[in-house]
């Protein structure tokens, strides 16, 4: 059992989340998409090095989805019998007994027939409460809907299976990618009972002085990917998931209508959007330019 963390520009979170997670796994590597890297960057570095962490630099900026992939493979040379990952942000906190609990909803899928693509927790976030399934247990099992990358423990003839996580996508959408593709082969995401994943999932809206609405806004450049990503994966799911791509640009479409309302920043951050719906429809991935 090993667990994988993907940085870039890490904060001392990095630290706690990591010390958190030591004691619940075999191992872990720390996959840093930063170039170059600061000099914060590398303190924290060598403090998961004494930690007990295996680092793996990459020498470009090549988004998560590669980071997730260099992890796993670094992993499966580390342990080479590796059953099972853990996926993590930088900013992610596992709670003691949380490795175990996701480990236990998988066996325990597996008893009940259940195929599992991958385990998630019952909720996440250290501003919104956000459960990821309500759907009926099947076989005494909870099956969830759409899962966030962070948290997510996967097993590796799963990955194998699936193929890995789409490195051309870059950052956002690559774990909606990877699940969709999951259900394809007809497996689900399973979700471990009464736990919880610490992990910020963007910046809280401020009314006044000190009133957070309950809505999250993402970084301004984060609206690229979002909307480029969102018509890539429209284009390659919707015909098999047509449920999900109706929802999914209906959420994006209230998010973006909530934010420009509410947030400061709106106007850069319509540039962005439009720039990304753009680039999606010519077809573009990789980096933003």
């Amino acid at each position: 059992m090993g667990a994988v963390i993907a940085v870039f520009r890490p904060g001392p979170e990095l630290a706690t989340g990591l010390q958190a997670l030591v004691d619940q796994v075999d191992a872990v590597v720390v996959v840093v998409d930063e170039h170059p890297v600061s000099g914060v960057t590398s303190e924290l570095l060598d403090a998961c090095r004494a930690a007990g962490a295996e680092v793996v630099e990459h020498d470009a900026n090549r988004g998560i989805g590669a980071a997730l992939n260099t992890g796993v493979e670094r992993l499966r040379t580390l342990r080479p019998g590796l059953t099972h990952v853990l996926t993590l942000d930088q900013d992610s906190v596992v709670p003691a007994g949380y490795v175990a609990a996701l480990l236990a909803a998988a066996s325990a899928a597996d008893r009940a027939g259940v195929p599992v693509g991958m385990v998630a927790p019952a909720s996440v976030g250290s501003i919104l409460r956000l459960p990821l399934g309500r759907r009926a247990p099947r076989h005494g099992v909870r099956v969830g809907g759409e899962p966030i990358q962070s948290g997510l423990l996967v097993p590796v003839d799963v990955l194998d299976r699936v193929g890995g996580f789409d490195e051309t996508l870059f950052i956002d959408g690559v774990d909606t990618d990877f699940w969709l593709r999951a259900l394809d082969l007809g497996l689900v995401c399973v979700i471990a009972p009464d736990t919880r994943l610490e992990h910020r999932l963007g910046t809280a809206i401020t009314v006044g002085e000190d009133r957070e609405l309950p809505l999250l806004v993402a970084s301004t450049f984060r609206y690229h990917y979002q909307w480029r990503n969102l018509v890539a994966l429209v284009r390659r799911h919707a015909r098999r998931h047509p449920v999900w791509a109706v929802r999914a640009v209906v959420r994006a479409v209230r998010h973006l209508a909530i934010v420009t309302a509410l947030a400061p920043g709106r106007l850069a951050r319509l540039r962005e959007a439009y720039g990304g719906l753009r680039a999606g429809l010519r077809g573009r991935s990789g980096p933003r330019p």
